[in-house]
């Protein structure tokens, strides 16, 4: 698949923002984030504030090797304030990478490594938090399908990545056989994963499978981030339930 734009990541990143934002500021912070059971709806705003501050600070320093977390400036989220903080650490990090530009080479902890890598990755991880945040209050997620359909390839693309150390499960995806195919029925949008003793592999386009996802992009995004609403039929299922666990559990971000 192709990426979409430096700019279009960077619109979805501020929208989404904005979006959790809302929730922070208008739901209980104490209430349990169904989807992340050990987090906080406050739990949930930190995170998605430190990351913002953290990929700035990448950024703004042109880093050659990644930031400790330490080292990131503006640390502590105020009692009160919370959507606020979250809002500031966005827009200061979508204003940043925008006056940036796409081809800035910096470090990144998988991929190409460059400012364009790291406006997908944070439209992408503003978009599942913003879903987080839906589910606390109750509300369906929503998202637009073509960023859906991205949002499964940069996943598969980032945890593809020998380098990548986010993706705890990836070592039980080396083997052999038991291939998945992923399809979205309402945009552009096929994967054949395939097991390796390395790990595995991602081919691009329709192919037999051991197992299949079929649905909507929407569906087949939150279901393979682990955000289906309970109860949602989500996408259709076909083949062994071992063999969606399997590559569900190893495509699992930390």
């Amino acid at each position: 698949m192709d990426w979409l734009t430096h700019d279009r990541y960077l619109d979805s990143a501020a929208a989404d923002a904005r979006r959790l934002a809302e929730a922070v500021a208008t739901g209980d912070l104490a209430a349990p984030v169904p989807s992340c059971p050990e987090w906080t709806l406050r739990d949930l705003a930190f995170h998605q504030g430190m990351v913002f501050r953290w990929i700035g600070e990448i950024v703004a320093r042109k880093a050659s090797q990644r930031v400790p977390f330490k080292e990131v400036p503006d640390r502590e989220m105020p009692a009160g304030g919370e959507a606020a903080w979250l809002l500031a650490g966005a827009d200061r990090t979508v204003a940043l990478l925008r006056a940036t530009g796409p081809d800035l080479q910096v470090w990144g902890w998988a991929g190409p490594g460059t400012s364009r890598w790291w406006g997908r990755r944070i439209a992408h991880e503003t978009l599942v938090h913003r879903v987080d945040g839906d589910l606390t209050l109750g509300l369906p997620p929503q998202a637009d399908a073509e960023l859906a359909a991205d949002n499964v390839d940069e996943l598969l693309a980032n945890a593809g990545d020998p380098t990548s150390r986010a993706f705890t499960g990836r070592e039980r995806l080396a083997g052999e056989g038991d291939t998945l195919h992923l399809h979205c029925t309402d945009v552009p949008g096929e994967w054949q994963l395939s097991r390796a003793p390395e790990g595995f592999t991602v081919a691009h386009g329709h192919a037999k499978a051991d197992a299949a996802v079929r649905g909507t992009a929407l569906d087949v995004m939150l279901w393979l981030n682990g955000r289906l609403p309970q109860g949602a039929p989500g996408p259709e299922l076909f083949g062994e339930n071992r063999l969606h666990e399997l590559w569900r559990a190893g495509l699992s971000l930390n």
